[in-house]
């Protein structure tokens, strides 16, 4: 079977599975059981495959026909322009919190506290697109801790990485210049209909009681009490949640000062 043959019954089978991304999902698949680009996969349609990238290529297919994220297929994702390597201990960052890093391009703090790194996307963006500045980011599984330092090493960049709670493990922010908080917490309530590809995503990184707000609003309590006046928080969060963070936050001496998609920006007003 050559690699046109191959593209085409891919393509067939995975737009019958209901996969919107049938065609590049292919591509992708292909293009890396070859090691090739999909410039390659696209410009040598003739090139006959060898029975072991049939047999790799075919099992890789059968697995996104399960609905596995492609990202835990192929074991990384881009964020910001850059490769993450990812697997079923974090979450697949997502091109909305993209937004998160141009508001700290904005902001430019001092120190920037990353809550629930994951894959450490957020944390190691901060750090290279604002390389004067103090990265630490946490996460309560140490399992994902690993993975993150992974990526901090291959993208070559220093960031402190600590198992905490959310901010119970950071005892106090002692920088002089201002802090800004991010985190892009489970706020995903269990009841919402969601993709069946996050059945394969951790649990405990997606979903939150209380129509999904628990842990974002057991942070905003700890950060109200941990954060000085003029430091910021930012939060991503379901444009349906906003309303009911915001009034929240406002609560707890937050002010809102910005909402960008997903993302929310808060200052504290002590």
């Amino acid at each position: 079977m050559n690699i046109d043959t191959w593209l085409t019954k891919a393509v067939k089978d995975l737009s019958k599975a209901g996969i919107d991304s049938a065609q590049l999902d292919a591509h992708l698949l292909l293009a890396a059981t070859l090691y090739q680009s999909r410039e390659y996969i696209l410009s040598h349609g003739e090139q006959e495959l060898s029975d072991t990238e049939l047999a790799q290529a075919d099992k890789w297919l059968k697995r996104r026909l399960n609905r596995e994220p492609i990202a835990y297929i192929l074991g990384h994702k881009e964020f910001y322009g850059r490769d993450f390597i990812v697997s079923p201990s974090v979450l697949i960052p997502r091109p909305e919190s993209e937004a998160i890093i141009e508001i700290l391009k904005e902001l430019k703090p001092e120190t920037i506290i990353d809550i629930g790194t994951g894959s450490g996307c957020l944390a190691i963006s901060a750090k290279l697109e604002l390389p004067n500045c103090s990265v630490i980011a946490t996460d309560i599984s140490e399992d994902a801790l690993q993975i993150a330092r992974q990526n901090a090493s291959s993208l070559n960049i220093e960031v402190t990485f600590a198992v905490s709670d959310l901010l119970s493990g950071i005892k106090n922010i002692t920088s002089d210049e201002p802090v800004t908080i991010v985190a892009n917490l489970p706020y995903v309530d269990e009841s919402w209909d969601v993709s069946p590809e996050t059945k394969f995503e951790p649990s405990m990184a997606l979903f939150a009681d209380n129509d999904g707000l628990h842990l974002i609003k057991k942070l905003v309590l700890q950060a109200s009490k941990k954060m000085r006046d003029g430091d910021h928080l930012v939060l991503e969060a379901d444009k349906r949640q906003h309303g009911q963070l915001s009034q929240y936050a406002e609560e707890h001496g937050f002010t809102l000062e910005k909402i960008d998609g997903l993302i929310v920006l808060y200052t504290l007003r002590a």
